[in-house]
């Protein structure tokens, strides 16, 4: 799946909001309190809401460009990518793309079905989340001001 949207945010303030949750799901995972100069590398285990674990590394982390980490289960390995570029100084171009390699045919074949059905409703879902920190923002820039 790869997703490719110009959002009206800076990208120092997109970057920031990616790494808020990075923090919150490494200080969750490992019980540490985490800084951005410490997660380039990082490896620890998440456990899902379906009690599922998977192993989860931080293989790529350039501030304000690019973040990239691994998630291994004992199906799949998933690879997520952001990749933002500065367009102007209130303009980021976001290109979030994923991929996925399944182990075994019969799991290939479960995942590309999956994939088909929800891939629709993750990507509007991952839309509107964008929509949602272009609006705060700008709320917050519209506070600011007065």
């Amino acid at each position: 799946m790869e997703i490719t949207k110009t959002l009206a945010v800076p990208a120092p303030y997109l970057w920031h909001k990616i790494l808020e949750s990075v923090l919150f799901d490494a200080r969750k995972a490992t019980g540490k309190p985490l800084r951005e100069n410490q997660l380039a590398g990082l490896t620890y285990t998440k456990t899902f809401a379906n009690h599922q674990k998977a192993t989860l590394q931080i293989m790529d982390l350039v501030p304000n460009e690019r973040y990239e980490y691994q998630t291994r289960t004992d199906k799949n390995t998933y690879t997520v990518t952001y990749a933002l570029t500065a367009v102007d100084n209130e303009h980021t171009s976001l290109t979030y793309t994923e991929d996925m390699g399944s182990k075994g045919g019969l799991q290939a074949a479960n995942d590309m079905l999956t994939s088909l059905l929800l891939g629709w409703g993750r990507k509007r879902n991952f839309k509107k989340m964008l929509a949602k920190m272009e609006e705060e923002y700008h709320a917050d820039d519209q506070s600011a001001a007065q």
